[in-house]
């Protein structure tokens, strides 16, 4: 039994799960197409730190726009939400390691707190106006 089960939250907390849910898919929305702009410069930055920079960014492009958009919907929540928790914590330990640099280590940490707020959504569901809601509905 899920904790949305157990304890079902009443319709202000189902509204700001979802309004939580819904910014959290469009920053990724957000990230996936503001990649776009600089695909050289990010294609090159990729290329110091993996292989095949070319794939994994556009990889990157399809992962932040495709989880982004489930997420909005509320579909497919808490697998999107999951994937984006082992993301957000792979590209903070790839990308954003190097401490010596104030911006780098506050997007470590962003990214940290990132993949905790999808363990939360990951824990509680959708909330409301999710995708989610109306295919598990009894018909």
């Amino acid at each position: 039994m899920s904790l949305t089960e157990a304890h079902a939250p009443g319709p202000f907390v189902q509204k700001m799960m979802a309004v939580a849910r819904i910014v959290m898919g469009g920053s990724f929305l957000y990230f996936g197409l503001t990649k776009l702009i600089a695909i050289n410069g990010i294609i090159g930055y990729v290329g110091t730190k993996l292989p095949f920079p070319t794939f994994v960014f556009w990889l990157a492009v399809v992962i932040e726009n495709g989880l982004g958009l489930l997420l909005v919907l509320g579909l497919k929540t808490r697998w999107a939400a999951g994937f984006f928790v082992f993301y957000c914590l792979f590209t903070a330990f790839v990308f954003h390691t190097n401490f010596a640099s104030m911006p780098m280590r506050d997007h470590f940490f962003s990214n940290v707190v990132m993949a905790a707020g999808f363990l939360y959504l990951l824990a509680v569901g959708p909330g409301a106006w999710a995708m989610d809601n109306k295919s598990s509905a009894p018909a």
